[in-house]
């Protein structure tokens, strides 16, 4: 069915019926005929235009109801059909005569779920009328119609439906009764509902101005003048187009609306793509450790929760430090994400060859005196008072599982430590893997700076006691950047030496543009791999006779891996 151009002649097309009587209307031995007449106001199938003409038609198939009596089914389109009783009803009466496809006789069916083929009663159009003496009729159609004159700007995928929603308590299909007597429905819809959606099939191409796809929806009548109605387009790829529209008017009984839109590749809102994966997160909570209890050796410490692996103190603790040489500190997210860390092998075990530590420590505030503040509440007062103006007891590397912020999540989080220059003694940078050896996608992680590293950034790097990175930074620069590096490996026993297959950067400074809280970093680039390490790239006036003069920590939560489904 082509039903383009149809809205331009609508309000001008009138198609003429002429009746001629039938002698074997009158004829009771004979089968009982009528004869209908089809126009623009029967409109149960509309076919290609002719000029400035809409040709409606009886479509093949179609048949009527004398009382509650159904006539047989016609053959074939036309515009004038002959229904036929074999067995007409004892009863003729008035001869009241009702179209209903989807119903029975003057209870009618309006589908929630329509077809854009154009066969409108199949969709539950409803239309009555009485036969004069001849046996002649043209319907009274007594639902409503919205005509749709959908155009787009350039190609688009397929449109495969429109979906119109009115406001809630508005029936727009459902079952009701027409009361022919009083010409009028009934007030009671049974199966009421306010949306219809209207079905393409395999799909209309949308053509430019003037050669827009043509559809049409039978609804029920109802008062949507002055509320909203929404019209969502869907097409073949998924992507929609939704608008809203205002009708001024109500649907009345054989009226009809029309929704003209021109459609733009921008207007349409992609579909989000299909996850076929689920997300776990670690999150270094104890009410998500589902790790099995295990002990590291070295300091007689049983650890049965991530809290377990919080050292105290934070620089120099038995967990991360011990006696500065066997200190191999490790964990496992078991049944979770699978991930697992080990401090690495740089020429001992020990958090100051790098690792990843456990940590809940922070507070607000980097500055020198904040930094005597911090010491005070975890080392406590008397350790201040004791100690006050030796930066070998309270320089900044005494608070460096410390961050300026809360954790992302819950109370615990990660600090990393280490890098690798060409200068730097480390051989093997800290590392995250999945122990059970399988490739995943580790889709992002947040992380921020500590406050150890904060202040060296903002205020220098000072010559204190314990605190000599070798350079001479004196605090940022427009020019100023320091970014972590992540590297993704697919063999899970990659040395310190191979290369990675995928890389991905996250600045933690840009100029005086300063990382002071969470940040996600999406890491799904990185593809599927076996682990991850990372580093610290920096700008030049960053680095010294040592190599990196900024403390190389920062700090990570909520590390969400992707699992296939």
């Amino acid at each position: 069915m082509n039903m383009k151009k149809l809205f331009l002649f609508i309000a001008t097309v009138f198609l003429a019926v002429s009746c001629s009587k039938s002698d074997s209307f009158l004829q009771t031995n004979d089968p009982l005929v009528l004869t209908g007449y089809n126009g623009i106001r029967t409109r149960t199938h509309f076919g290609t235009p002719e000029g400035s003409r809409i040709p409606y038609f009886w479509s093949d198939g179609d048949y009527i109801w004398l009382g509650s009596v159904k006539s047989n089914a016609i053959s074939g389109d036309c515009r004038q059909a002959q229904f036929v009783w074999s067995n007409p009803p004892s009863t003729i009466g008035a001869y009241h005569i009702f179209y209903n496809m989807t119903g029975n006789a003057r209870s009618a069916n309006i589908l929630a779920e329509q077809s854009a083929d154009g066969i409108l009663g199949n969709d539950g159009d409803f239309g009555y009328a009485v036969a004069d003496e001849y046996g002649v009729f043209c319907l009274d159609h007594k639902t409503s119609y919205i005509w749709f004159d959908t155009k787009a700007e350039c190609k688009l995928p397929k449109l495969v439906s429109i979906t119109v929603t009115a406001a809630e308590g508005l029936a727009l299909a459902g079952e009701c009764e027409f009361d022919y007597t009083n010409n009028q429905w009934g007030t009671t819809v049974t199966n009421g509902t306010n949306e219809i959606v209207l079905d393409f099939g395999e799909g209309a191409e949308l053509q430019a101005t003037n050669e827009g796809v043509f559809a049409a929806m039978v609804t029920l009548p109802a008062a949507i003048g002055g509320t909203e109605l929404t019209v969502l387009y869907t097409f073949a790829d998924g992507s929609t187009y939704t608008e809203v529209k205002q009708p001024k008017k109500d649907l009345v009984s054989g009226d009809t609306q029309r929704i003209s839109t021109t459609i733009a590749e921008s207007d349409l809102k992609k579909p989000e793509p299909e996850v076929t994966y689920e997300l776990r997160v670690l999150t270094f909570e104890d009410v998500d450790a589902k790790f099995d209890s295990y002990t590291l050796d070295y300091a007689g410490a049983e650890i049965g929760t991530w809290s377990d692996l919080i050292d105290d103190p934070q620089y120099g603790g038995p967990l991360t430090y011990a006696d500065y040489q066997s200190a191999e500190y490790k964990w496992y997210d078991e049944g979770n994400t699978e991930l697992a860390h080990t401090f690495p092998y740089n020429y001992s075990y020990c958090f100051w060859g790098g690792g990843h530590a456990i940590s809940h420590y922070w507070g607000e505030g980097w500055s020198d005196e904040d930094r005597d503040k911090h010491i005070a509440k975890y080392y406590g007062e008397d350790y201040v008072a004791e100690n006050a103006g030796n930066d070998a007891m309270l320089g900044w590397f005494n608070l460096q599982l410390m961050i300026p912020v809360e954790a992302h999540s819950g109370e615990n989080f990660a600090v990393h430590y280490g890098y690798k220059d060409d200068n730097s003694y480390i051989e093997n940078l800290p590392e995250i893997s999945f122990r059970d050896g399988e490739a995943r996608v580790i889709d992002h992680m947040y992380v921020t700076n500590t406050n150890y590293t904060l202040n060296q950034l903002y205020n220098g790097v000072k010559s204190e006691a314990g605190n000599n990175f070798g350079g001479n930074w004196e605090g940022l620069t427009d020019e100023a950047w320091m970014k972590i590096v992540a590297q993704g490996f697919d063999d899970v026993d990659a040395d310190a030496y191979a290369e990675p297959v995928s890389e991905l950067e996250f600045y933690l400074v840009q100029g005086r543009d300063v990382v002071t809280d969470w940040q996600k970093w999406d890491l799904s680039a990185l593809g599927a791999v076996k682990k991850v390490r990372f580093n610290f790239r920096y700008s030049e006036e960053m680095g010294g006779r040592y190599g990196f003069t900024i403390p190389g920590y920062f700090a990570y939560d909520d590390i969400a891996v992707r699992f296939e489904k």
